[in-house]
């Protein structure tokens, strides 16, 4: 049987373990802080990798069961009821770096600048550890990038994680598809200059005057960010939603089919579609 694959695992820069997506405890201090991760894919069940890693449903890290329970960062020992059995491969095809701490039994980035913080204390202690491999990010086509979401408080299209709304709070991105983005491809055809915010994960369009104010504070961030393209004033095509609009206040890309959209030019404001064309965007 070939097994089943979950997304939504994500680096902590804090304390440098694998985590489930969402807010929880983390052993630095505070929550988990997983704003600069890609988004790790995990098989559960199947044949291939090191099986026995699973999930504690109290501090969200991905840890080895086949050994100790290991020390929990939220007190006591990971509670692993309810998680599936993972499998992770050893030396494959992905991102290389990860490896087991044989204190806190969670799996940890070891290719960062720190060892990270254990729950059991002090630094991650990795001996005897082999050298694990996680895909990153799935597999879209060439040219492509998925994991975009939709946002349901504010409507926007943000880059898969949890970042400043102008809701209030973090995104919320239960119920969205899985969208793809055309990334610097001049071959496509669409309108360019769509960059993402590093401060806030949103996508916003960068050929205006202004950058548009961020949730975060100040304008939008699009240091290090690609060109990304999109299908306008095209209709629906197959496989493609349209109804997304550019707002003219903040800069950001937003689903006008959808609730109460808020805008972050101001706590109680909505966005301002005048002059937009009517955007289409792959979703999966």
């Amino acid at each position: 049987m070939a097994p089943s694959t979950q997304q939504f695992w994500f680096w902590c820069s804090k304390c440098s373990c694998l985590i489930y997506g969402g807010t929880a405890v983390c052993s630095a201090g505070g929550a988990h802080d997983h704003s600069t991760s890609g988004d790790y894919t995990l098989a559960t069940p199947g044949t291939d990798g090191q099986k026995d890693w699973k999930w504690c449903k109290k501090c969200q890290c991905l840890s080895y069961t086949g050994g100790s329970t290991g020390a929990c960062a939220s007190s006591g020992t990971h509670d692993v009821s309810g998680s599936g059995n993972y499998r992770v491969a050893v030396d494959g095809k992905g991102q290389t770096g990860w490896k087991w701490c044989n204190k806190c039994q969670g799996l940890s980035y070891t290719g960062g600048s720190s060892a990270g913080k254990c729950q059991a204390g002090a630094d991650h202690d990795h001996s005897g550890s082999g050298n694990y491999t996680l895909p990153l990010d799935g597999d879209p086509a060439t040219g492509d990038q998925d994991q975009w979401r939709w946002c349901s408080k504010c409507q926007i299209l943000a880059y898969n994680g949890y970042n400043a709304c102008a809701g209030g709070g973090a995104h919320i991105l239960t119920g969205s598809g899985n969208y793809v983005l055309t990334l610097s491809d001049p071959s496509v055809p669409g309108q360019d200059n769509w960059q993402w915010c590093t401060k806030c994960y949103a996508l916003t369009y960068a050929g205006s005057a202004s950058q548009g104010p961020c949730p975060k504070g100040g304008m939008h961030a699009h240091t290090g960010s690609g060109n990304y393209k999109l299908l306008v004033s095209a209709g629906a095509p197959s496989g493609m939603q349209n109804q997304w609009a550019w707002c003219k206040k903040c800069q950001s890309l937003w689903y006008t089919a959808g609730g109460t959209p808020r805008c972050a030019q101001s706590p109680s404001g909505v966005h301002d579609k005048a002059g937009s064309g009517d955007y289409a965007l792959k979703v999966t």
